[in-house]
């Protein structure tokens, strides 16, 4: 089978987005390590939708992230070691639990934060209003079409 090679990479709005993706987490990931921050990029979703919503279920968690269940598992796991989270059994239904921040999680969830909003700062501050309100735009049309209903 001898197959025509048009694109050596995937298409260029693909490896545009990837390699963006990859460039920010792993900047992050440094950003966290210069700040004695102990986390690392693919944990911080799931600590901050804890931090802002007072806690949820793992399920719940799943689905504002859009990840599955056994990766936000396997998170769970690594912060629960860790001490930065508490999973509690549900009152009325034992087979839900609850996964909230503890002291210590709490902390690093602020800290973390606020490593994010300066970096996040820092991103935006090289962009225009009218450059900024169009990439938003964008993002959110890509979003859309490969979101499922």
């Amino acid at each position: 089978m001898n197959q025509k090679v048009d694109h050596p990479a995937p298409p260029s709005l693909i490896a545009q987005v990837g390699a963006f993706y990859h460039t920010i987490y792993r900047e992050c990931d440094k950003i966290f390590r210069e700040n004695d921050c102990p986390l690392q990029m693919d944990q911080v979703p799931v600590l901050m939708v804890l931090y802002y919503s007072g806690g949820a279920s793992q399920k719940d968690t799943g689905t504002a992230l859009g990840r599955d269940k056994a990766s936000i598992n396997r998170t769970i796991s690594v912060l629960l070691k860790k001490d930065f989270v508490k999973v509690i059994p549900d009152t009325v239904d034992k087979r839900k639990t609850r996964v909230e921040l503890t002291a210590s999680g709490e902390k690093l969830a602020k800290q973390a934060d606020t490593i994010l909003g300066r970096f996040d700062a820092a991103l935006s501050s090289e962009l225009t209003e009218e450059e900024r309100n169009g990439f938003n735009k964008t993002m959110l049309k890509l979003i859309k079409i490969v979101t499922p209903c």
